[in-house]
């Protein structure tokens, strides 16, 4: 399969996942309420802003006012200062009238007039704590310090109160504060407080987002951990690690019927199985019966014939011979049905995979010395993976076999064993030509073989050089059965390799 290909085939699995689906569905809802809370966010610091700008226009309005009386202070009644307060206090504005005389060396403010008016007391404890919070001490000397943006303070009556505006004038040497305040309640209806506490309708919109994205969220941990279920229960029945069935590890109700066709075609596997194995121990029985009669009715016979007719005799031998032949034939008939059976659903359990590989390779080393042909192993201590040691020894020859054969005389086979969190890794290696990487996705295929066509100029080829194409066919048939996965690639420095991976846990 070509690069692009595998992109494309990819992209189609990508796109087809139900999880990611899902994911991109629980993206989307929680794209929605971040949108819109950004939205109302920027408009509610634009209103706090035109807020804020309202409050400004009106300490200027209000100062405006009162200048003129400001200036004629000393003669003016003060009633007409009183007048002026209550026409600017207008809208819910608390108007405070303060003064720090030129002669105070500037360090106190007094209270001279509010509107709505307060008691003397009211003014004392307001302008005690408003001295507390720092206000005033920007003020003093050269009183030029314009009003920082609303503070919310408590005033003398309990009440929350924001102070909107503090604005200084000059008029000749005496340093006049002019303090506007509203009702905190008031301007909280259009202060920029979160709309998630003012708005009820924002807030059930923002209810049901947030439901259905958790709903989404649920479903996909609730499919998510149902697949891996499956999963592992696959693993434990391929590895027939205990009585498991899908039916119950299932937990939605509407995979049930999935559930149990898989349980249906797992015990059709084992079914199959013991059916290979009885047939062929039927078969066997049934060719070996008339056999063990043949093998009984020759004895009277070679007793019978007198040894003055050698022509006889030799028949009799024939046919005792082989009648031995066949019943090997039919035994191992027997032996390659039922490991045909193995294969189909082989037994597995934990060994040693270093133990198992060393003694393995030691026992075919011997074999390599008369083609002066090396083995370099490298096998970590102690791997061990769930695996069959009959199945893994076909698997593990029929590898050796391959890279020696493209092997020169003098080169080297390289076997490694490591292992990860999931998986324990046997690479077999050769220095050989490699495979063409058109030809890679074809390799375990069945009759597929890629080496050189056999000589034509009459020569006569060597022993064991005919390949039909079966060993690394047989080599993925037998991982596969195991649970395991195989793989090949070209060496980066000239070679193949071919990576056998087994499940180290469950």
């Amino acid at each position: 399969m070509s690069a692009r290909n595998r992109a494309s085939a990819a992209l189609s699995r990508f796109a087809h996942s139900f999880s990611l689906q899902l994911f991109l569905l629980a993206v989307i809802l929680l794209t929605v309420p971040v949108v819109l809370y950004w939205q109302f966010r920027r408009y509610e610091h634009e209103q706090a802003a035109v807020l804020r700008s309202a409050l400004e226009q009106t300490s200027r309005l209000v100062v405006a006012i009162l200048h003129p009386h400001l200036v004629n202070f000393s003669r003016e009644t003060p009633q007409e200062l009183r007048d002026a307060l209550a026409s600017a206090s207008v809208d819910g504005i608390s108007v405070k009238l303060l003064l720090r005389p030129a002669g105070d060396g500037g360090q106190h403010f007094f209270y001279i007039m509010a509107s709505p008016p307060v008691s003397l007391s009211y003014l004392k404890h307001e302008q005690s704590a408003l001295m507390q919070s720092g206000l005033f001490r920007n003020l003093t000397p050269t009183c030029t310090h314009t009003s920082a943006p609303p503070i919310r303070f408590i005033n003398p009556a309990g009440k929350p109160e924001m102070l909107t505006s503090m604005t200084p004038v000059h008029v000749a040497d005496n340093c006049w504060v002019v303090i506007t305040s509203e009702s905190a309640n008031t301007i909280s209806q259009a202060a920029p407080w979160p709309f998630l506490q003012t708005k009820p309708v924002i807030r059930t919109m923002m209810a049901v987002y947030v439901l259905s994205t958790v709903l989404v969220v649920w479903l996909f941990l609730h499919l998510w951990h149902n697949v891996d279920r499956f999963r592992r229960a696959a693993r434990r029945i391929r590895l027939r690690r205990g009585a498991v069935s899908f039916s119950r590890v299932n937990t939605i109700p509407e995979l049930r019927g999935v559930a149990e066709d898989f349980d249906s075609l797992v015990l059709a596997l084992v079914e199959s199985q013991l059916f290979i194995r009885r047939a062929a121990e039927e078969n066997a029985h049934a060719l070996k019966t008339p056999l063990a009669v043949i093998a009984q009715s020759i004895e009277p016979l070679k007793r019978a014939i007198p040894d003055q007719d050698p022509a006889a005799k030799r028949s009799l031998h024939l046919i005792e011979r082989s009648v031995v032949r066949l019943d090997g034939l039919v035994s191992s008939a027997r032996e390659m049905e039922s490991a045909m059976a193995d294969v189909i659903y082989p037994e597995c359990r934990l060994i040693n995979l270093s133990d198992f590989l060393t003694r393995l390779l030691e026992g075919y080393e011997a074999s390599l010395v008369p083609q002066q042909k090396h083995l370099l192993a490298m096998i970590t201590p102690g791997v061990k993976a769930y695996a069959n040691e009959d199945i893994m020894e076909v698997v593990i020859e029929n590898l050796l076999e391959n890279a020696a054969s493209f092997t020169a005389e003098g080169g080297e086979i390289d076997v490694t064993l490591h292992t990860d969190p999931e998986f324990a890794h046997i690479r077999v290696a050769d220095r050989g030509p490699g495979v063409d990487p058109p030809q890679l996705g074809h390799i375990f295929e069945r009759y597929v073989s890629y080496r050189p066509p056999p000589p034509e100029n009459g020569e006569r080829p060597q022993a064991g050089s005919g390949h039909q194409g079966l060993g690394l066919w047989i080599v993925k048939r037998n991982v596969e059965g195991l649970g395991g996965t195989v793989t090949a690639r070209n060496r980066p420095g000239g070679g193949f390799e071919a990576t056998v991976s087994l499940h180290v846990r469950l």
